[in-house]
């Protein structure tokens, strides 16, 4: 009973000394509830999932995720499976994978073309065709 008295004690504390990742104190959202501090998703973006560019590719890092062509009125996720050898090259894209929220033909092209121009970082220990996703967000501006 201590225990949790102490602990509530301390909720009206101002400020913290936390070594944890992050800024606080500033507008907008400070983490996602559903979230995974475990998650291998990587990328530019807004933090939430709703704008710029992710990747999930395990254990790999990336050189470069090209940003789409982007001069259409339209918007939504496409979520692009990627085939990638051990050198890091992307082999073969497939747009509209599960988690997309449109089946735009234009998103579609433009996002399987800056798919197969990103690059990750080489790993020769990786199996010789090693699948991942590359998530663009597209969002009208």
């Amino acid at each position: 009973m201590n225990r949790t008295k102490n602990a509530l004690a301390g909720s009206k504390n101002a400020g913290s000394n936390s070594t944890s990742e992050g800024v606080a104190g500033g507008p907008g959202n400070q983490g996602v509830v559903t979230g995974s501090v475990d998650s291998k998703v990587r990328g530019d973006g807004g933090g939430t999932g709703n704008s710029g560019i992710s990747y999930d590719l395990q254990g790999r890092g990336f050189q470069k995720l090209p940003t789409p062509k982007y001069d259409y009125q339209g918007e939504g996720r496409v979520v692009v499976e990627v085939s990638v050898d051990r050198e890091g090259k992307v082999i073969q894209a497939n747009p509209g994978s599960k988690g997309s929220t449109t089946l735009d033909e234009y998103l579609l092209r433009v996002a399987k073309e800056a798919a197969m121009e990103a690059r990750f970082e080489a790993k020769p220990s990786a199996p010789v065709v090693q699948k991942g996703t590359i998530t663009y967000n597209f969002i009208l501006k």
